[in-house]
């Protein structure tokens, strides 16, 4: 029997400042909500990504506390026990 050693994965530091920035991001949106109970971080996954290609050159603070409230078609996604919103745009 021969003993393998398994080499560790490089670390990817892209994906990394990427899931940093989002997870910012999602905790300042968290803090500031009315209703904490109703929104699910998880939902931050599906959205943050997005967020992230179009805003990573912005302070995630400071866009979660501007876009506050407005989640567009993300909204079922983090806000999944509320049916549809007033900022979605199919209500």
């Amino acid at each position: 029997m021969s003993v393998t050693t398994e080499t560790p994965a490089p670390i990817n530091h892209a994906l990394k400042e990427a899931l940093a920035w989002i997870s910012k991001f999602a905790h300042a949106w968290q803090a500031i909500e009315p209703a904490p109970r109703s929104l699910s971080i998880d939902g931050f996954i599906i959205w943050g990504p997005v967020l992230y290609e179009k805003h990573k050159q912005e302070d995630p603070v400071q866009l979660a506390r501007r876009m506050f409230g407005n989640s567009g078609e993300y909204f079922k996604y983090i806000y999944p026990g509320r049916g549809h919103g007033s900022n979605d745009a199919r209500s």
